[in-house]
Order: structure tokens, then C-alpha cells, then sequence
């Protein structure tokens, strides 16, 4: 009984498209702002032995905690690692018990739409991905006495996903 890998206690996105109000002639008209934020709090994961002879699968049994598990916020040390003990049994850990790093992220776009006659729009867009360029942190190691237990190595989706690092694209769109 634990709270669910995917539980993210607090959840905060907001979205916006602005017309800018410039209208004097084609070059200046049809400009629009964008933006995407979101943050969240991190989510929950198990911490886990190597140990495979309770049930023969290793990193599925949890260990025993010898105190209260306090979140550090360190990268190289993200909880107090000492406090867990591998044993050959099922540990008294609970499930879920130690929230990773939260999540910050802010999308950004410009756009200029170009009416081409009556049923034809040229849509350009520069669209820049994670604008600030916010290292958002994968959770840390969790499988007691491994050389990575309690430490971050790596970025949420170092990958391209949501959360990566900053990336830029343009884009031409013709609407009819």
C-alpha cells in the first residue's frame, strides 16, 4: 500500500495566445504570442535491493530503513543513503515513500499569419522549447549499494520529450 508511481501532488499549467494589436499594414499584422508553463511538484519512487533471492527478481524487494527518510534536494545526494539496509527478506520500507525533483518548463512561440487572397493563410512559427533552459532532473538511483543509490545522473527526458533541454523550431504552415 503506497502512493501511485505517477501521484504529483500539485500541478500548475497555464497557456496563452496574444494577438498583438499591430494593424497598419501586411508586415506588421497578424502577429501572435504564445506561451506554455507548467510546473509540478516530483513524483514518488521505490527504493529497491539488488537482492533476488526472496522472490528471484532482482531490484523488486525492498529494504529496511533505520530512521526517517528526509528528502535532501541534492543532486549528489538526494536522500540520506545510510538510513537503508539490504537484508534477505521482504524489507520494513514502505512503498513510494520518497518524492524525486519537480518539474519546471516554459514553451514559447512566434507567429505571423499572412493572408494570401480570400481561403489562403501563410502561418510561420519560431517555436522555442524549454525558453530558459531549465535543467529539470531525472529521479535519483534507487537500488541500495549500486555506486548511482541517492544520486541524480541524468536530466526528466534527456531524450526530447517534455523537460529536455532548450530546443528551437520553425515551422511554415500554408491553411486553406
Amino acid at each position: 500500500r503506497g502512493t501511485s508511481d505517477f501521484d504529483a501532488r500539485h500541478r500548475f499549467v497555464i497557456s496563452s495566445i496574444y494577438d498583438l494589436p499591430f494593424k497598419r499594414n501586411g508586415f506588421v499584422a497578424g502577429w501572435q504570442l504564445a506561451v506554455v508553463v507548467q510546473s509540478q511538484t516530483g513524483n514518488p519512487f521505490n527504493v529497491v535491493t539488488g537482492n533476488s533471492v526472496v522472490n528471484g527478481v532482482a531490484n523488486t524487494v525492498r529494504p529496511d530503513v533505520n530512521g526517517p527518510v528526509e528528502v535532501l534536494g541534492d543532486v549528489d545526494g538526494w536522500f540520506d543513503q545510510s538510513l537503508f539496509t539490504a537484508v534477505n527478506r521482504f524489507g520494513n520500507l514502505g512503498r513510494n515513500v520518497i518524492v524525486g525533483p519537480g518539474f519546471n518548463n516554459t514553451d514559447f512561440s512566434v507567429i505571423k499569419n499572412t493572408k494570401l487572397g480570400e481561403k489562403l493563410k501563410l502561418q510561420f512559427r519560431a517555436e522555442f522549447f524549454d525558453l530558459f533552459n531549465h535543467a529539470n532532473f531525472g529521479r535519483p538511483g534507487n537500488v541500495v549499494g549500486t555506486p548511482a543509490f541517492g544520486r541524480i545522473m541524468s536530466t526528466r527526458f534527456p531524450t526530447g520529450e517534455s523537460g529536455s533541454s532548450r530546443q528551437i523550431q520553425f515551422a511554415l504552415k500554408l491553411v486553406y
